[in-house]
């Protein structure tokens, strides 16, 4: 399976970086970003390793560092895992679902 970057996941990717490296250093924003990577890496092997996202039928979430969910759908058919958004676990966890469905419309 191939693992597919959404425009809003790289974003808020990024958004990520830049924060850390503001408020603490790149050493600090490069780590933090490495461990989102590879917890989207290891989705190639184990897919299905993660439980469906509660508010959000046919998505799935991975939990990174107990800060951070990773929000992403299987396309077996296509052999393609999208990542479609990062969620930060200390927000209001109804902005999630609206993040995700306003991305979808777009």
């Amino acid at each position: 399976m191939v693992v597919l970057w959404s425009p809003n996941a790289r974003s808020i990717l990024k958004n990520i970086f830049d924060y850390y490296l503001e408020v603490a250093s790149r050493k600090v924003a490069e780590k933090m970003v490495n461990k989102i990577l590879m917890s989207a890496h290891a989705l190639c092997t184990m897919p299905f390793m993660a439980p469906h996202e509660r508010t959000l039928p046919g998505y799935r979430s991975i939990v990174v560092s107990k800060t951070f969910k990773v929000i992403y759908r299987v396309n077996e058919g296509k052999g393609i895992i999208e990542i479609v958004s990062i969620f930060d676990c200390r927000q209001n966890p109804a902005k999630l679902r609206q993040d995700v469905l306003k991305t979808r419309k777009k």
